[in-house]
């Protein structure tokens, strides 16, 4: 019987190639978009790669009426332990990072400057990128980025004063210069939080203890994301008393919480759509595919009416006719479905080669508008190649949808033919 349905696919190619074009492209366009829905996800948590999170936390702070010395920077307000250890008790939040973003204006040039506990996820992911040298072993070492290094004739060894004090560069790190929390000098959190703490500008303005951080990094996965986010923002207070606005119109004391999801809108709309209506699209296609398939299926089973009743007269049952039809039915599916994954194969391949950009808000990488020529060099714009892959889910799903869709209008199309009468069929040939 594979033989026989074989054969005359072959001999009616022309009356069935419309059916596997239409399957080729359905499968095509259904995986394809459920794998832009996956890339999309992921293309929005690209800019936290680099701190190993997908939770930051900031505080929004006083504007300081005299910029010198050391500060916090971008107006941030500092952010006690106990919200730390709050944040810590949160089921779901993994992996708590923090760190202290300060400006240091000292009379040689501007720095930018984080205290960076070497221990945990955010220390350790600054470690492995170090170019030459190796991360500070003691209070009195630094890591400087291979920019600012570059600028200022620097390399390992150098001496380097910021805020006063003298430090020996121990290592130069090899960052791209458009990270989440860039910085000139990396040090020990505890010589920033002291470096915050003995600033008297500093202290005009807010509050410091010598504990107190200005960025947190929480790790959650994407199912706990955001409950996670939800409930972080349950246990910090929102606003204090004395409420103002930042420079960029914020109100002093709130929290600013960036996910993932703080990136979505930046990305392209057709990414967009996918993720929201894949599902919807999806449906929309089958239902099409359906349609297109029982018609060019109904049509070939009336010109093969004198074939099925010759069979029926010599002895084919309705179940025979049935599993032929089934057949036929199920190489069509396979056939445009193999046409969709080549499809799809070719489409996966140059969407790969996009990019899709990512502004940065200048909170989490600040850099002071008043020292650039062009302002708008402060702006950081993340460019990433989109990250879609091959999965195997979407295919296997796309797969027996189509597969279904197949079976269905073979039973449409054979019970048509059951209520053929060999007798009626023949009397007229």
């Amino acid at each position: 019987m594979l033989n026989y349905a074989i054969k005359e696919l072959l001999n009616r190619y022309r009356s069935y190639l419309l059916n596997v074009i239409v399957i080729g492209l359905v499968t095509a366009m259904v995986i394809t978009l459920s794998f832009l829905g996956v890339a999309y996800k992921e293309a929005a948590c690209l800019p936290f790669k680099d701190i190993h999170g997908t939770i930051i936390v900031q505080k929004n702070g006083n504007v300081p009426e005299n910029v010198s010395g050391v500060l916090l920077s971008c107006s941030l307000a500092p952010i006690h332990q106990d919200a730390v250890t709050a944040i810590s008790k949160i089921e779901g939040a993994q992996d708590i990072s923090s760190a202290l973003s300060l400006w240091v204006f000292d009379p040689d040039h501007f720095k930018r400057v984080v205290g960076v506990n070497w221990q945990d996820n955010y220390g350790k992911s600054l470690s492995s990128r170090v170019a030459e040298g190796a991360a500070p072993g003691t209070d009195q070492e630094i890591l400087i980025d291979k920019t600012y290094a570059g600028k200022n004739g620097l390399r390992v060894g150098s001496q380097v004063t910021v805020a006063g004090s003298q430090f020996t560069v121990s290592g130069i790190i090899g960052m791209a210069g458009n990270e989440i929390v860039a910085a000139d000098v990396y040090l020990n959190m505890s010589v920033a939080q002291d470096m915050a703490y003995q600033s008297k500008n500093l202290q005009a303005v807010e509050r410091v203890d010598k504990t107190d951080v200005n960025l947190i990094f929480v790790n959650a996965g994407q199912q706990d994301l955001t409950l996670v986010t939800q409930k972080i923002k349950q246990n910090l207070n929102e606003q204090d008393t004395n409420a103002g606005q930042t420079p960029l119109g914020q109100t002093i004391g709130n929290y600013n919480i960036y996910t993932p999801d703080t990136f979505e809108d930046q990305i392209s709309t057709m990414l967009k759509l996918s993720d929201k209506l894949t599902w919807i699209i999806s449906l929309v296609l089958f239902i099409g595919v359906c349609l297109i398939i029982a018609r060019n299926t109904l049509r070939v089973v009336l010109e093969r009416r004198k074939e099925f009743g010759v069979l029926k007269a010599v002895g084919y049952t309705g179940r025979d006719i049935q599993k032929l039809i089934g057949m036929e039915t199920i190489l069509q599916v396979l056939a445009g479905f193999i046409v969709g994954l080549l499809l799809t194969g070719i489409a996966v391949f140059i969407l790969s080669k996009t990019t899709v950009s990512i502004a940065i808000p200048w909170e989490l990488s600040a850099y002071p508008h008043f020292l650039l020529a062009n302002p708008d060099d402060a702006n950081i714009v993340q460019t990433h190649f989109l990250p879609i892959r091959l999965e195997l889910l979407p295919v296997v799903v796309t797969f027996l949808g189509v597969l279904i869709v197949g079976l269905v209008t073979a039973l449409l199309s054979t019970w048509q033919i059951n209520k053929l009468k060999p007798v009626e069929i023949l009397k007229y040939e």
